[in-house]
């Protein structure tokens, strides 16, 4: 495998991007070099020492988890703690550690939509607004003999994405002119002659964020040594580009409380929850959101939301939710697990058979 550590990190970056975390989440790289080869990588909610021997075990060199491993500062690193023991056993195997946090939260296709899809709901829409994708106009100027390569590629990198539609871009045709000088290596003309080319300029709109990406991968192919184009910021919403914590949707088809329990019980497979609120509601709108979201039930109360799926929820919080009258349904933090499988899936159907999900279940809690 001719892969490096710092490729599938920045594999998963242009998936979740960075910059949808929430302020001082610690996301990132948290152990390790990335500047090695990859040999395996390993999918895990929280690092433990036993999930570390796992990826020991299984010669993975990449755990990538959910949740940070140094969520808060640490003073030391004291090898006879566990969390020294984890930086021990990392570092002494060539283990990287990188932590996809509240920007996997947010992000399409991330935990959120994870657990909505696993649950069945449709019209899915974000729970709580976080922020709304930047755009910007890229516009690139090629010799007409490499138009149609150059615009395939713009448009498979995801230029001119709108809404249901792809490879949106608008064409214009001109006459280029250049001069090149001492030292260069023209693709077309001769040192210290103006030339002048038929080129044409293709334009189409790309998501802020994934514009760098872009421009480095156009710029391999682009056939000029200098590739020539422009960029605008551009002041407009685009269908889906509205970003959000949680996730909003509709059940196919409308159920008793005590009976859509049990569905979300077996599609998470949760074994136990906690429930708050009237077990005959009809259920038929489901607000979910991963970990910890009781801090959240006057924004979900305000979406009418029939239930409110999370964990981690207090005695006091659920006492809150009950007299607002909202039903909300505990299901612990580790529900979130079901990210393990499912960042697996993606890597390898990025690149065939890189990833692996941690077997190792990092519920701290025994229901006796």
């Amino acid at each position: 495998m001719n892969l490096s550590i710092s490729a599938v990190i920045k594999k998963l970056e242009e998936w979740f991007p960075k910059q949808l975390a929430y302020d001082k989440d610690p996301i990132g790289l948290h152990i390790g070099n990335v500047n090695r080869p990859l040999t395996k990588v390993l999918v895990t909610l929280d690092v433990t020492q036993r999930v570390v021997e796992e990826a020991i075990d299984k010669g993975a060199n990449l755990i990538v988890a959910h949740h940070p491993f140094i969520y808060r500062p640490l003073t030391a690193i004291n090898t006879n703690t566990p969390k020294g023991k984890v930086v021990e056993l990392c570092l002494k195997h060539d283990i990287c550690v990188y932590c996809m946090h509240t920007n996997f939260d947010i992000a399409d296709n991330g935990m959120n939509d994870c657990l909505s899809q696993a649950l069945g709901l449709v019209n899915i829409k974000p729970l709580i607004p976080t922020k709304r994708e930047e755009y910007s106009k890229l516009i690139v100027y090629v010799p007409v003999t490499h138009a149609d390569e150059i615009r395939q590629a713009m448009g498979d990198l995801g230029v001119g994405k709108i809404g249901d539609y792809s490879h949106c871009t608008f064409t214009t045709e001109g006459t280029g002119t250049f001069k090149p000088l001492v030292n260069s290596r023209p693709f077309i003309g001769e040192v210290g002659q103006i030339e002048s080319v038929h080129e044409v300029k293709i334009e189409g709109v790309i998501p802020t964020s994934h514009l760098q990406n872009v421009l480095n991968k156009i710029k391999e192919i682009h056939p000029y040594e200098e590739m020539a184009y422009d960029v605008y910021a551009l002041q407009l919403e685009m269908p889906g580009a509205q970003y959000g914590l949680g996730r909003i949707g509709e059940v196919a088809e409308s159920l008793e409380a005590v009976e859509y329990i049990k569905h979300v019980k077996k599609s998470l497979n949760v074994a136990h929850a906690r429930f708050v609120g009237k077990l005959n509601k009809k259920i038929k709108t489901v607000a979910v959101i991963g970990g910890s979201g009781s801090s959240y039930f006057g924004p979900v109360k305000a979406q009418k939301a029939d239930l409110f799926i999370t964990g981690d929820v207090g005695f006091h919080e659920a006492q809150d939710a009950y007299d607002m009258g909202l039903n909300v349904l505990d299901v612990g933090h580790h529900a979130e697990c079901i990210m393990k499988n499912h960042v697996a899936n993606l890597l390898n159907n990025w690149v065939a058979n890189i990833a692996l999900d941690s077997k190792i279940s990092t519920e701290p809690f025994q229901f006796v």
